[in-house]
């Protein structure tokens, strides 16, 4: 595990100390859960706004997310984002099919 530190004003410190207390949590848990639920939600809009930019695809943009395959895809759909894929990428896929041999896989006559 990794450690994250900093630093809050003595304003912030006496809230957080409060809500803590009423949780029944200590303030540094208090800190994690709450830095925790605000990343989930950047990761999320990061993982969409790169789909969108066509910068990632989709596998990437799932992994990003950290949502499950059917939340990411509620949140696909939800969103109406589209994939890109680029140029270079369309005419490698389509000289892969065209190029695909598939002697290997015909039954040999008997």
């Amino acid at each position: 595990m990794a450690q994250i530190n900093f630093r809050i004003d003595k304003e912030i410190k006496e809230i957080v100390d409060i809500i803590s207390k009423n949780l029944g949590i200590s303030a540094a848990e208090l800190a994690k859960q709450a830095t925790l639920k605000e990343i989930s939600r950047l990761r999320v809009n990061l993982a969409f706004n790169l789909l969108k930019a066509g910068k990632i695809g989709r596998k990437r943009a799932w992994t990003i997310s950290g949502l499950s395959t059917l939340e990411f895809l509620n949140e696909w759909t939800k969103r109406g984002v589209e994939e890109v894929i680029s140029d270079e990428t369309r005419e490698s896929s389509k000289n892969l099919i065209e190029n695909f041999d598939l002697s290997s896989f015909r039954r040999k006559n008997r």
